[in-house]
C-alpha cells in the first residue's frame, strides 16, 4: 500500500487537462446524486491516473471551487454541498497519511489558526506536502497558537504550515499569526495559504511568514 502510495505521488502529469475535466464532471453528477461511493471512486480514480501532486493541484482544486459555484448559483443544495465536501475531505487525509517519508524527512506542522474552522485546506497542504517528501504532523482546524507553537518545538519541526480561508476579523487573524511567529523558535518557518492569506499578504510578509500560491510552494519551503 505504502509502495502504492509513492507510485501515485510520482506519477507523470502529462496531457492531462482533459482527464481533469471528465473528472470534475463525473464527481459533480455524482455529488448532485449524492451517491458518496461513486464519487469517492472517481476521485480515487483520477488519483491513480494523474498522480497525487496533479489531482491536488488541479481535480480537488477545480472541484472544490465548481462545488462552491454551484451552491452560490442554487444548484447544489447545502446536503450535496456537504456530502461532496466531506468526501474530498476524507480522501485527502488518507492520500496524506498513505505515504510514508524516510526516517530522516523534515517535519511540518499542519493546521488552521484559531478562529478558521475550514479544514480542508489544511489537509490539502498536508498531502501535498507529504508527496514531496515531508512528514506531516496534522493537527486539524481551529487551533490556537500555543498549541501549535508547542506541537512544532516538541517535534523539532523544520516549518509551520497554516490555511487561512476566511477572514472574518482582520486584526484577530494577524494577531493569531504574530502570536505564533513569536512562540516559535526562529528555525522554525511558517508558510500560509488560502484566500484569506492572500488578503493579508503584505502584513503577513513583514511578519516574516511566507504567502503561498499554491500547494507546491513546498517544493522550494526551507528544509
Amino acid at each position: 500500500m505504502r509502495e502504492d502510495a509513492a507510485a501515485r505521488a510520482e506519477a507523470p502529469a502529462t496531457g492531462t487537462d482533459l482527464r481533469v475535466e471528465e473528472a470534475v464532471t463525473e464527481a459533480l453528477m455524482h455529488a448532485r446524486a449524492m451517491d458518496a461511493a461513486k464519487l469517492d471512486a472517481v476521485l480515487r480514480r483520477a488519483a491513480a491516473l494523474l498522480g497525487t501532486a496533479v489531482f491536488l493541484e488541479q481535480v480537488t482544486a477545480s472541484l472544490l471551487r465548481r462545488i462552491g459555484e454551484e451552491w452560490h448559483a442554487g444548484r447544489l443544495t447545502i446536503p450535496q454541498e456537504h456530502l461532496a465536501s466531506s468526501v474530498v475531505h476524507a480522501l485527502v487525509l488518507g492520500l496524506m497519511r498513505d505515504v510514508e517519508p524516510g526516517g530522516d524527512a523534515p517535519r511540518v506542522v499542519v493546521a488552521t489558526p484559531a478562529g478558521e474552522r475550514h479544514a480542508i485546506g489544511a489537509a490539502l497542504a498536508g498531502a501535498a506536502a507529504a508527496a514531496q517528501g515531508w512528514r506531516v504532523i496534522f493537527l486539524g482546524a481551529d487551533v490556537p497558537a500555543a498549541d501549535i507553537a508547542a506541537c512544532a518545538t516538541d517535534v523539532d519541526a523544520h516549518l509551520v504550515a497554516l490555511s487561512v480561508v476566511y477572514v472574518e476579523n482582520r486584526a484577530d487573524v494577524l494577531a493569531e499569526l504574530r502570536a505564533l511567529r513569536s512562540l516559535l523558535p526562529a528555525r522554525i518557518g511558517m508558510i500560509a495559504g488560502g484566500a484569506g492569506a492572500n488578503a493579508l499578504r503584505v502584513d503577513l510578509e513583514k511578519l516574516g511568514v511566507v504567502v503561498g500560491t499554491g500547494l507546491a510552494e513546498f517544493a522550494g519551503a526551507p528544509r
